[in-house]
């Protein structure tokens, strides 16, 4: 981890009971396995008159105590790792009292997560998903967007592409120590200075908690990707009559009425369909780095009106020709919509038992609702199998009633990307080659290839 410039340690042990002879005092926690212990069965050195004794492993390791060095592997928090002779061979010796601490002889010992990232810095710095899988192997304790839009980060395969894709501003903890907490043990700041400058000073101060001098809890998440956290000052300028940020924190604010607001947008861009268990589908966009500031644009609307989503925005990435790509994407969004809508619509009229037919029925109900509501351009590609996908549910519901269902409609070719059909989306119109360059289409050609 590198070296430590300057390190004091203070554990204040046994500082509930004052009048008692220093070391001698006992935790009084029913609780607490250890209760009955005086506070010098542990806390032993020089500084045990002082009531700030640290603990060495011995202490721990004595006789009729964890003489086996405590069980083998342990779950914490959101990890699960090897307990037992934990980092005896890393650069810094951890003894058991650098995460076992108390924070007076009242409260009860604890196993503290808030030095974890101080040892594990280089694995907190990685920006790949494995690096922070070391320990969020299942990070099911975050499950909502700031939108309310579940998140089962066990299935999502953008994992692969780093977790930093979405939590992009994760803050690392740092080393350095300031000299102000050392003087909770050591009077004489300046001589201690002088002493320990170039030093690792962590062998002298075996048995101490970490966090009696490095900083705790700072290994968090500082910042979302805003397709995930969406700060409303972001496109609304004023609302409500209110200069939107300008005089309160406004995401909070506006939360408590505005909780589901772009909801059905997040759902579709992250590819979380509703009540659909399977492995989420993330538009490419956004598994590309896309957010949702990369499309909506300002646009000189007097600072009042909130910020769309513009054509001329995709002209930041690609070609010039790609600008009249995302009005043929809606035009061909709103065509599947309706066809797939009517015919869900009719099953809905004619479908009215047994409930498992009803069922399936709803779904591909609220799924056709789900991108009628987001707009399928957001997720062309899911847009696309949520059509196809309703229709069959559709069809699925006439055959569990045992009726005869219409003719499904046929939705034309689904868009693959690299292809014509990604970008000729229309249902109605003709592939006009003409209205983009040969030389457009022979790049696509010439990154498909190279895929």
């Amino acid at each position: 981890m590198g070296r430590v410039l300057l390190i004091a340690l203070a554990l204040v042990a046994c500082s509930s009971a004052p009048d008692a002879a220093p070391g001698t005092e006992a935790a009084t926690t029913p609780t607490d396995p250890h209760g009955e212990l005086a506070c010098a069965a542990c806390h032993q050195g020089e500084r045990a008159e002082l009531g700030r004794a640290a603990v060495p492993r011995a202490a721990c390791a004595a006789s009729g105590c964890h003489e086996d060095g405590g069980p083998v592997e342990v779950e914490l928090a959101t990890a699960r790792f090897r307990h037992r002779n934990h980092a005896r061979n890393g650069d810094i010796e951890a003894s058991c009292a650098g995460c076992h601490t108390h924070a007076s002889g009242e409260e009860p010992l604890v196993a503290s997560v808030d030095a974890c990232a101080v040892c594990h810095l280089s694995e907190v710095a990685g920006a790949e998903a494995q690096d922070c899988r070391l320990c969020h192997t299942e990070p099911s304790h975050v499950q909502l967007t700031s939108q309310g839009v579940p998140v089962p980060h066990s299935s999502l395969p953008w994992i692969e592409t780093g977790c930093v894709r979405c939590h992009y501003d994760v803050a690392e903890p740092p080393v350095e120590v300031s000299t102000a907490r050392c003087a909770a043990c050591h009077e004489d700041l300046q001589a201690l200075t002088r002493a320990g400058i170039g030093e690792d000073l962590h062998p002298a101060h075996l048995g101490n908690t970490c966090t009696a001098c490095h900083e705790a809890g700072t290994h968090r998440v500082r910042a979302m990707s805003s397709a995930v956290d969406l700060v409303c000052a972001d496109c609304h300028r004023r609302e409500h009559g209110i200069d939107v940020g300008t005089e309160h924190e406004v995401s909070a604010t506006c939360g408590a009425c505005h909780r589901d607001s772009h909801a059905a947008q997040q759902s579709l861009l992250l590819g979380i369909l509703p009540g659909d268990p399977r492995e989420a589908a993330p538009s490419t966009k956004f598994l590309a780095g896309l957010t949702c500031r990369s499309c909506h644009i300002e646009v000189m609307r007097g600072g009042i009106e909130p910020i769309r989503g513009q054509a001329r925005s995709c002209q930041g990435c690609h070609r010039d020709e790609y600008a009249v790509v995302l009005d043929w994407w809606i035009r061909g969004l709103d065509q599947r919509l309706d066809i797939a809508g009517r015919y869900v619509d009719r099953a809905r009229r004619d479908v009215t038992r047994p409930d498992s037919a009803r069922a399936l029925v709803e779904r591909a109900s609220a799924y056709i609702g789900l991108v009628r509501e987001a707009g399928g351009q957001h997720n062309l590609e899911l847009s696309d199998q949520v059509f196809r996908q309703s229709l069959d549910l559709a069809l699925q519901a006439y055959r569990a009633a045992g009726q005869t269902a219409p003719v499904p409609p046929h939705l034309g070719t689904e868009p693959h990307a690299g292809l014509c059909s990604y970008c000729h989306y229309r249902l109605d119109e003709p592939w006009n080659y003409d209205r983009m360059s040969e030389a457009l289409h022979q790049d696509i050609l010439e990154q498909t290839r190279n895929r």
